[in-house]
């Protein structure tokens, strides 16, 4: 996925759009730290936020639900440590992006705004979807957004849109669902790592020209990763290795941080949405 970028940071945020520009009913007594540090960003930027993704709506109840949404699902990722202090200070260690294309429907869609988790994130995993540096067609260095399959070290390999590791095959159940959007269409499979992690993939019944669901089977190096879009037939990743870095794969030096959750979309019921 080409270019997310960076919205503006929460201190600029913070001093600049009045506390007031929608009344919010009084925080609960129990809220914890994280759901504390999570307000202090969500609550007072929101509306703009809505704004910025063409998603702004005058009902006042359906705005409140999807900020009290966006504050619980950024708040169960928030780092153990993140409390009001470390939110003003560093933004607990994340940023926002804005989504840019579908190449990750349909687990995130364009236009939306999500939170990654930039600074003190675990070692990456198979399954999550990282933020990175790369270079497409030999352009620019710029942001993408991609889903990690292949880890260092494993060989990799593709027949019919399904993936191989180390040549077993990660399970790829059809869910019946069907996708017939103008920009976004095909069937949803649900894909399976070795490890148990589930998530959402997009294939068309026929190959479309141009899409590469046969590939490798190729080793990773040390210190590099394979990279895939959820929607298959929309996505500039590893299979187009003249296209994506070079040579298709992720360097570990160049993946900036972890999606976390989904903080605006034009979809209400997917704000919160944990990735």
């Amino acid at each position: 996925m080409r270019s997310p970028q960076l919205t503006t940071s929460i201190a600029t945020l913070l001093l600049s759009i009045p506390l007031a520009v929608v009344a919010f009913a009084p925080v609960a007594l129990a809220e914890t730290e994280r759901e504390s540090a999570a307000r202090t960003l969500v609550e007072p930027a929101y509306p703009i936020w809505l704004a910025q993704a063409n998603a702004w709506t005058t009902d006042m109840r359906l705005l409140k639900s999807m900020t009290e949404h966006a504050i619980g699902g950024l708040a169960a990722l928030l780092p153990a440590d993140c409390d009001v202090a470390r939110m003003k200070r560093d933004i607990c260690g994340i940023k926002l992006f804005n989504v840019p294309s579908s190449s990750m429907s349909p687990t995130v869609q364009e236009s939306e705004m999500i939170a990654a988790q930039v600074l003190d994130y675990n070692p990456v995993r198979r399954g999550d979807i990282i933020v990175h540096k790369a270079r497409f067609q030999g352009g620019d260095e710029t942001v993408a957004l991609t889903r990690i399959i292949g880890l260092p070290g494993e060989t990799v390999k593709m027949r019919n849109g399904h993936v191989f590791i180390n040549g077993k095959g990660m399970i790829a159940a059809a869910t019946g669902q069907v996708i017939k959007e103008e920009f976004v269409s095909g069937e949803v499979y649900r894909e399976t790592t070795p490890e148990g992690r589930s998530y959402a993939t997009l294939l068309s019944p026929k190959t479309p020209p141009g899409v590469v669901n046969d590939f490798g089977p190729v080793t990773l190096p040390e210190d590099s990763y394979f990279v895939l879009g959820d929607n298959r037939d929309s996505s500039v990743d590893s299979r187009y290795p003249h296209d994506f870095n070079g040579d298709g794969l992720v360097r570990k030096e160049s993946i900036l941080g972890v999606t976390l959750s989904v903080l605006v979309s034009k979809d209400p019921d997917r704000v919160g949405k944990q990735l």
